[in-house]
């Protein structure tokens, strides 16, 4: 049943229309319920859930909420990206437009995507809780506040028998979780921040491939320093228009020469190679070939229009869909913090607000040795000289130079930093995911190396692990009999959702470090703690290397000068 419930002392309260005899507290979300309201803060109201299962273990998940768009996708651009088929965007008409799709304030208890998830944690005793958002768009403060808004109501008397609250998000749902609990560590007894995202990393992920882009494929794609209001709108729409177009038609085969002169695929490879974007998609394993290549040889099955015909053009092929990807996002990301930057920093119509800038990078540093051995043959396709001639293209492009209040305020936004507070930190990446594990590495190392996470190491009792869930070994992409190309659905099959994608954890990977997180909370010896991690490495499909790091994410920074 569902019971509606509002904030005891935050917002209008209803108590739940049936309570179970068991319950003795009216105010409180019943077992076996599901209930929901609206929480008001200085911010703005944000819807909030709360799902209880038959027998409460005394554990309450929280759920932070992950990265939707700010404004309204055309329902043409929406169903490519992926925005027609989530529980976080709902149908709309846009004006001059048409049929669309937006973002909902919609609550989640569990990372969208993950309805297995629910029912399995919920039948293991745990309370599951989540949020909504006061606006859409990079909302960690909004985030933390309806963070703290959903704790204060629930020690409030919204769930009986609380004894603990862990916190969990994916994307910027792990910003938020740990700019929460850094925030309010004495209310929240750990967290579990999975394909970490932040707007540092990701703005220097999208300026690379939005500019690899902008100079080799497609100059007439605006980016970045976005006009103010509804031109700018105008102007996203119209790059993701441009960008998913072209994508499209290079994946079909009907484009292959940019206007600017490039091989598209090549060029759109080399884009995501130095923004750091992983050789592999869900779809794309980077090494199957088309078999029409063992029955009627490379030639044949050229003439026959098969594909791929190579690891290179496998690898090619899938950062098509990584980079449409980072890009996909990245665009309207970009105009909702250009736009934020404008209201906060009163940066003025005429004036750029471009909030990272590529002023004196050198994009074939970008390009490690590594990936240029690996990919060599590949480039070559193309004939001689045409990698070291698209390097000189963009050695030579027009840079963008970020405006500094644009910058500063962009970087004043509430975020998580890498410190160790006591707290356990279970952290979920994968090995191939768009955000880069590196990020998730990066974060847990730093917490390692910070003053109390130092001293925690010296006596075993670090709380902090990162597992790292992997494909399989042997591949995954798949063809139907005779196929031109290969089966989406069949390679996600075979993938099984770990170790590729947007967030690629499974049901049984995703519960395993609940139980860590859960453990290490109550760990109270070194023995303990050890005894807490190995758990998460029993688990199918993560890998157990405890000494693996992903590459750090690429720093074009460091690149200049």
């Amino acid at each position: 049943m569902t019971a509606v419930v509002a904030a005891l002392g935050l917002a209008l309260v209803a108590v739940p229309a049936t309570v179970p005899a068991a319950n003795a507290d009216v105010n409180a979300c019943g077992l076996g319920e599901t209930c929901d309201g609206v929480l008001s803060g200085p911010l703005g109201d944000s819807t909030f859930k709360i799902k209880m299962p038959e027998n409460f273990n005394g554990t309450v998940l929280l759920n932070s909420k992950q990265y939707s768009a700010s404004v309204p996708i055309p329902a043409g651009l929406a169903v490519p990206l992926g925005y027609a088929d989530s529980a976080y965007y709902s149908p709309v008409t846009i004006p001059g437009l048409g049929a669309g799709y937006a973002a909902n304030g919609v609550a989640t208890v569990v990372p969208e995507g993950a309805p297995e998830l629910e029912s399995a944690l919920l039948n293991q005793g745990y309370a599951l809780a989540g949020t909504g958002l006061a606006r859409q768009g990079w909302a960690v403060a909004e985030g933390v506040e309806a963070g703290e808004n959903l704790i204060k109501y629930i020690n409030g008397g919204g769930i009986k028998g609380v004894k603990q609250i862990l916190a969990w998000g994916n994307s910027m749902g792990a910003e938020t979780t740990q700019a929460l609990i850094q925030n309010n560590p004495g209310k929240i007894a750990g967290s579990l921040p999975a394909c970490m995202a932040s707007t540092e990393f990701f703005g220097e992920t999208y300026m690379t491939a939005l500019y690899t882009w902008k100079t080799l494929i497609d100059p007439s794609v605006q980016g970045y320093n976005y006009a103010p209001g509804q031109a700018g709108y105008a102007q996203a729409m119209g790059d993701l228009q441009k960008i998913l177009t072209t994508i499209g038609a290079v994946a079909s085969g009907q484009a292959t020469v940019s206007s600017a002169g490039y091989p598209i695929a090549l060029a759109n490879l080399l884009g995501g190679l130095m923004a750091g974007l992983p050789t592999v998609s869900p779809t794309y394993d980077g090494v199957t070939v088309n078999p029409a290549v063992a029955t009627l040889g490379t030639a044949g099955a050229i003439a026959g229009g098969y594909s791929p015909l190579s690891s290179g053009q496998s690898a090619a092929a899938a950062m098509l869909q990584n980079v449409g990807g980072i890009i996909g996002t990245g665009i309207t990301l970009q105009l909702d913090l250009e736009g934020r930057a404008r209201a906060i920093g009163s940066i003025p119509a005429n004036e750029g607000a471009a909030y990272v800038g590529n002023v004196g990078v050198n994009y074939s540093k970008l390009l490690s040795p590594e990936q240029r051995g690996e990919f060599a043959d590949t480039f070559a396709t193309a004939g001689p000289g045409v990698l070291d001639a698209m390097l000189a293209a963009l050695a030579a492009g027009e840079r963008v130079e970020a405006n500094p209040v644009a910058a500063k305020v962009v970087a004043g936004l509430p975020s998580a930093s890498a410190v160790y507070n006591n707290k356990p930190t279970v952290a979920l990446a994968g090995t191939y995911d768009l955000r880069v594990p590196g990020v998730t590495g990066d974060f847990v190392e730093g917490m390692a190396k910070s003053k109390k996470g130092k001293k925690a190491a010296k006596k075993g009792m670090l709380k902090a692990v990162a597992y790292y869930s992997v494909p399989p070994a042997d591949g995954w992409t798949s063809f139907e009999p005779g196929a031109k190309s290969p089966s989406a659905a069949l390679s996600a099959l075979k993938l099984g959702g770990s170790g590729v994608g947007s967030c690629p954890f499974t049901t049984d990977q995703t519960v395993a470090a609940v139980k860590v997180l859960a453990a290490l909370a109550k760990a109270d010896s070194a023995k303990g703690v050890t005894a807490a991690k190995r758990l998460g490495y029993k688990v199918p499909g993560i890998n157990r290397d405890r000494q693996y790091r992903p590459l750090p994410p690429k720093d074009p920074a460091a690149t200049v000068g």
